[in-house]
C-alpha cells in the first residue's frame, strides 16, 4: 500500500484526513450511482467542489465517471436502444464546444458559484423528472426514433452543463423520461449516451489544463472506490428505501451547492 501511494505520489496533494474521507465518498458514490441510483452523481460533483479548486475538481470528477461508465456500459449496454443516441450525441458535442468558450474566461472564484448555480439548477430539473416519471410518462411504447427537436433541445445543454460541471444527469433523464423508454432500456441508453459524451470533454479538459499526468495519478487511487461503488449499487439500490435515500442525496446537494454559491 505504501508503495502505491509513493508510486502516484499522493502525498503531494496535502490533504487533509477529512478531504481524503470525502474524495473516497465521492469516488464510490460515483461508482454508486453508474450501477445502482443514477441521481446521485449530482451529490459528487459539489462534493469535488468543497475540498478542490473549482476548475481542478471538475477535471478530476471526470475520469472517475469514465471509470464508471466503462462498468455501467458491460453490464447494461444489451439494453441500449443506439437510435436514441444519434443525432443526439451531435448536439451534445455543440454543447461542448459552446461551454468552452465560457471556461476559458471564468476565474476560479467564478467558476465555483457558477458550478453551485448548476446544480441547483439541476436539481429541479430533477424534481421535473420526478414528477414527469410519477405521471406515467414513460409508460407509452417509445417512438421508432426521436425527434430532432428533442435531440436538439436536451443534446446541447447536457453538453454544456455537463463540460463545465459534469452535472448533466438530470437533463439526460429527461431526455430518456420523454422519450419514454422502459426502465432497462433507460439505464442502457443512458450508460451508453453517458460514456461517449465523457470522451468528448477529454480534449477540453486537457487542453484547460484540468487534466495531467499529476490528475489522473489521483484518479488511479480512486479506481477501487469507484468499482466497489459499482458493486454496491448493483446489489443494493433495489433493497433501500430508494425514495428516502434520493431525497437526502437532494437535500445534501443543495446544502453543498448553497455553500459554493456563498464562498
Amino acid at each position: 500500500m505504501n508503495a502505491i501511494y509513493d508510486l502516484l505520489r499522493l502525498g503531494d496533494w496535502g490533504l487533509a484526513p477529512w478531504a481524503w474521507a470525502v474524495f473516497g465518498l465521492t469516488a464510490f458514490l460515483v461508482g454508486f450511482s453508474k450501477m445502482g441510483l443514477p441521481g446521485v452523481t449530482i451529490l459528487a460533483v459539489p462534493l469535488m467542489a468543497a475540498i478542490f479548486p473549482a476548475k481542478l475538481s471538475v477535471g478530476l470528477l471526470l475520469p472517475m465517471l469514465m471509470m464508471g461508465d466503462v462498468i455501467s456500459v458491460l453490464a447494461y449496454r444489451h439494453f441500449a436502444r443506439w437510435r436514441y443516441c444519434f443525432p443526439y450525441l451531435l448536439f451534445v458535442g455543440l454543447g461542448v464546444g459552446l461551454a468552452s468558450l465560457v471556461a476559458e474566461s471564468v476565474d476560479g472564484a467564478a467558476f465555483r458559484v457558477l458550478i453551485g448555480w448548476i446544480v441547483l439548477l439541476l436539481l429541479l430539473l430533477t424534481l421535473v423528472a420526478d414528477a414527469m416519471k410519477s405521471r406515467g410518462a414513460n409508460e407509452a411504447p417509445p417512438a421508432e426514433s426521436p425527434s430532432l427537436a428533442a435531440s436538439a433541445a436536451f443534446g446541447c445543454p447536457a453538453g454544456f452543463f455537463s463540460a463545465l460541471a459534469n452535472a448533466a444527469g438530470p437533463i439526460i433523464a429527461l431526455y430518456m423520461l420523454v422519450s419514454r423508454l422502459r426502465k432497462f432500456e433507460f439505464i442502457g441508453t443512458t450508460a451508453v449516451c453517458t460514456f461517449f459524451m465523457n470522451w468528448f470533454k477529454i480534449p477540453l479538459f486537457v487542453s484547460l489544463g484540468m487534466i495531467d499526468a499529476r490528475t489522473l495519478s489521483l484518479d488511479a487511487a480512486a479506481l477501487p472506490l469507484v468499482v466497489l461503488g459499482g458493486i454496491a449499487g448493483h446489489l443494493f439500490a433495489k433493497k433501500v428505501p430508494q425514495r428516502a435515500f434520493k431525497n437526502l442525496v437532494l437535500l445534501l446537494a443543495l446544502g453543498a451547492a448553497v455553500k459554493l454559491i456563498a464562498g
